[in-house]
């Protein structure tokens, strides 16, 4: 397989080309270029010809969210306006690139991450690999339909507000958003984000563990790791799973479609030590998590004063409402986030992992209007985000592991919550948690013979 890179690049250029022209396009990808990549695959497999690999990501192929820059390529955020070609990587993508990975190109996304069903009527929509008529979720939709299409093994996403994990959950994959500032955001549209991360998806918890492990030996964020203050990331940790304390809120938890109680009450009777906890002002700190994005979106001035035009309607509303905070709305938030903090200091001090469904719902249909015009579905939002949001507002290593299916083959997700830089709790709890993987409808391995092809 090793001497094969870049017949395997053409492979994967195949099945694109394949997911575009089957039925509704898939549309993983916004932004291609299969002259670099075969020249990343030929210096790859030269590197393995003279037993030199530069880590075991040498030559493996990566999506990248269209949220972080990468050299050769746009930073457009999902936008109809072309940006400038970028001249050199972000800190994390060059980590990536260090290791040896192939960059396929650049990956789907909601148009400027405002939204959790991925609908994009600039580029088109990411459909879902297990039914193309759902969304695949946002704002990382690209990324998590490229992996659950067998198109990559791993695709690199941002979470803010649940843009990992909630996309992770409806295409059943495994991602993570890592405790906040774990990589380094600097030179991305993310730099002054208090609440988002980047983070994996990958088919598997293993994976994850790795690619993340790997990334965060060279892509740390300075402002959190100096000497003295290492926090390394570990694939499993000291505490075996029979040891772990879970918690969750039942009550919280009622306000999920009954497909996903079910799972999940499933689920909890595999546990083997979980408690009741209490979660308290989720109301309180749901209008904090909203008010700090939005304010932090709405510094992003000139893409609304020079582009408002170009902006689907759905972007169009968020801007607007951002326009409307004070600078006391978001004092008043990070008061409210302090709250938050403390509470999970205290929770974390009687359990090892929170654990709740994903998201309250299963991925919804696609409305064929919204295809063209975009949407903002409100009650849709808050019941997609019901569980997401608080690792964001507090920091938190939050994962979602595939926890089954429903009566239509839907994903199902399970999250996971663990304290500041325990990535390593959350890993050894996945890989006793994830469930074994149903093959979608839409799925083009590149390692599997093509259609047409001997």
């Amino acid at each position: 397989w090793y001497q094969r890179r870049v017949r395997l690049i053409k492979q994967i250029e195949f099945k694109i080309e394949e997911s575009e022209n089957e039925g509704p396009p898939l549309r993983c990808f916004t932004q291609l270029n299969w002259d670099l990549a075969r020249e990343a695959a030929s210096q790859s497999t030269i590197r393995y010809k003279n037993k030199e690999p530069i880590s075991v990501l040498d030559g493996i192929p990566v999506g990248i969210k269209d949220e972080l820059n990468i050299k050769h390529f746009r930073t457009n955020c999902g936008r109809a306006k072309q940006m400038p070609i970028n001249k050199e990587d972000c800190n994390t993508v060059a980590a990536l690139r260090s290791f040896g990975v192939v960059f396929i190109g650049i990956t789907n996304m909601h148009e400027m991450g405002m939204g959790v069903t991925g609908i994009n009527p600039n580029n088109g929509t990411a459909r879902n690999p297990h039914n193309d008529q759902h969304i695949t979720g946002g704002s990382s939709s690209g990324s998590a339909a490229a992996v659950s299409s067998g198109i990559v093994p791993f695709a690199i996403g941002t979470d803010g507000g649940g843009s990992v994990r909630i996309p992770t959950a409806f295409c059943g994959m495994q991602g993570i958003k890592p405790t906040f500032g774990r990589l380094d955001a600097s030179n991305t549209s993310l730099e002054s984000s208090t609440v988002t991360s980047i983070g994996v998806i990958a088919t598997n918890v293993a994976d994850v563990s790795l690619v993340i492990s790997l990334m965060f030996l060279r892509a740390s964020d300075p402002r959190f790791f100096k000497p003295g203050k290492f926090h390394p990331v570990r694939c499993i940790s000291e505490t075996p799973f029979s040891k772990l304390r879970f918690g969750t809120n039942m009550d919280y938890v009622s306000y999920c479609q009954k497909e996903i109680q079910k799972n999940f009450d499933e689920i909890k009777s595999r546990l083997p030590n979980i408690v009741e906890v209490a979660l308290k002002e989720l109301c309180m700190n749901k209008i904090a998590h909203t008010c700090i994005i939005l304010a932090e979106t709405a510094q992003d001035q000139e893409t609304w004063k020079t582009q408002k035009d170009t902006l689907a309607s759905q972007t169009k509303i968020v801007y607007s409402l951002c326009s409307r905070l004070s600078l006391q709305n978001y004092m008043q938030s990070s008061a409210q986030k302090t709250r938050a903090i403390k509470m999970f200091e205290s929770i974390f001090k009687e359990i090892d992992i929170l654990v709740t469904p994903t998201t309250a719902c299963l991925p919804k249909r696609i409305d064929p209007a919204s295809l063209s015009y975009g949407e903002f579905d409100e009650p849709n939002l808050l019941i997609t985000m019901w569980f997401v949001y608080l690792a964001n507002l507090c920091g938190l290593p939050s994962m979602s592991v595939n926890a089954g299916y429903s009566e239509d083959g839907l994903p199902i997700g399970l999250m996971l919550t663990a304290p500041w830089w325990r990535e390593d709790l959350l890993f050894t709890a996945a890989k006793e948690l994830e469930t074994g993987l149903k093959k979608p409808s839409r799925f083009y391995c590149p390692v599997l013979k093509a259609k047409g092809q001997i």
